[in-house]
């Protein structure tokens, strides 16, 4: 059974524990990722929901929220939270009859937290833990290999070598395809926030399990490896090139589509 319960801690505490472990090393998106999608979301927000969000966030931006579920990972009593970052999934399976994780997966955890924003009688704390959460989950579900493969731990064994330096796979699509850009985040949302009026309406339209089959369908280009006669991938320009238009554009479809969600819990 999955334990879905809501730490009770003042807000106040929540931005002082922000600001603590924001100055420590960074995160798996990577933080820029999850602040871009974030910063993109609030291009698409009503009025209406804009004011919700500052109720909730005070004088805080969504994008500084977004980064937060990643952070608390340091925290061992936070140790049950992971698994709602992800799904495992393999090519031959389907969502529909898949044998779910009994302690949650970004699926569950999306479905529970627009609950806990939704209900009336959540606490202002745990609305900000829930948004903070949902913010980031929507980025982490439009990252390919959040929708991965068990047997890699979601490209997380793949070790690859990024411009000579030891990486791997998942850390690539995280964190080093988006800073490889050199932006700031807003720079970065700036660049790639050129999504027209019917593909934000097309967008805003998909499930989560619509999300979820979109990332399933495309990770197997974050395999491509230009068929690199390694034990060890080389990853560089080449691979940079090809891959960071899709990481881009999985990125203005998050916040497209964070934007409506939230629209639709607050206006």
């Amino acid at each position: 059974m999955v334990l879905w319960n809501l730490k009770s801690i003042s807000i106040f505490s929540y931005v002082i524990a922000y600001f603590c472990l924001n100055s420590q090393s960074t995160w798996a998106f990577g933080q820029n990722g999850h602040r871009i999608v974030a910063h993109i979301a609030e291009a698409y927000l009503t009025p209406k929901t804009e004011k919700a969000i500052k109720q909730i966030t005070g004088k805080y931006q969504l994008a500084q929220l977004a980064t937060w579920p990643d952070e608390i990972k340091s925290e061992p009593s936070w140790d049950y939270a992971k698994p709602w970052h992800y799904i495992s999934i393999d090519d031959n399976e389907s969502f529909e009859s898949l044998n779910r994780s009994p302690n949650g997966d970004i699926l569950s955890a999306l479905v529970h937290f627009e609950r806990v924003l939704t209900n009336s009688k959540t606490t202002q704390s745990n609305k900000w833990q829930a948004l903070a959460f949902y913010t980031h989950l929507v980025g982490d579900i439009h990252q390919p290999l959040h929708v991965g493969y068990r047997n890699d731990r979601g490209g997380n064994d793949i070790a690859v070598k990024w411009f000579e330096k030891n990486s791997n796979l998942h850390a690539v699509w995280d964190t080093e395809l988006i800073e490889n850009q050199r932006l700031s985040y807003k720079d970065y949302a700036s660049f790639i926030n050129i999504a027209t009026s019917s593909q934000v309406t097309s967008w805003q339209k998909a499930s989560y399990l619509d999300w979820a089959k979109e990332s399933k369908a495309i990770r197997k280009q974050a395999y491509d490896f230009n068929n690199i006669d390694s034990d060890i991938p080389q990853l560089s320009y080449k691979y940079t090139y090809q891959k960071t238009k899709i990481i881009n554009q999985r990125l203005l479809i998050a916040g497209v589509r964070l934007a409506g969600k939230l629209n639709s819990f607050f206006d």
